[in-house]
């Protein structure tokens, strides 16, 4: 005779993934991107222009003898332009990103630590809140997180440099 035993399974809850995130402001909107991916942020900035180049691209920066290109994120998210001014912050990217290159901001925030569970990734080219969005600007976010008082809207700095190409 066999003896089948009764097996009790608990859930166990396991624990919250969380992710953290550089945030800054562009146009009156929260903005964050995977903290990993940020090598530094730049606060004093002196470019190069690059002549003849899509206006996507602000200049070069030299930092410490490394020359890195400057992407205005402002007109890949398809904002107006703003000249720099004292709160305009380079944010400088890993090379896994992409090769020596960093997106100008308009004001640095917080590092932001969110639950996994919190944040709501973009899984089609559907609008993301009913907002009607640009290819080029939706193919730069990620998801999104509700906080306590804004909205944080996450992007891919992985493809930021190939949304130059997409205006060509």
């Amino acid at each position: 005779m066999r003896k089948i035993n009764n097996i009790t399974s608990e859930k166990k809850k396991l624990p919250e993934t969380k992710r953290q995130f550089c945030s800054f402001q562009m146009a009156g909107h929260s903005f964050g991107v995977d903290i990993l991916d940020v090598k530094e942020i730049i606060d004093e900035v002196v470019l190069t222009k690059i002549h003849h180049a899509p206006p996507e691209m602000l200049g070069f920066v030299n930092i410490r003898g490394h020359v890195h290109l400057v992407l205005d994120l402002r007109l890949l998210l398809n904002f107006s332009t703003k000249s720099i001014d004292e709160s305009s912050r380079v944010l400088l990217f890993h090379p896994n990103v992409g090769e020596s290159f960093g997106v100008m901001v308009d004001q640095i925030g917080h590092m932001i630590e969110v639950e996994e569970s919190l944040i709501e990734y973009r899984l089609s080219d559907e609008n993301i809140s009913g907002i009607a969005r640009d290819f080029r600007k939706s193919e730069l976010e990620k998801g999104v997180c509700k906080l306590k008082d804004k909205l944080l809207i996450i992007l891919d700095a992985t493809k930021f440099l190939n949304a130059v190409d997409l205006k060509r």
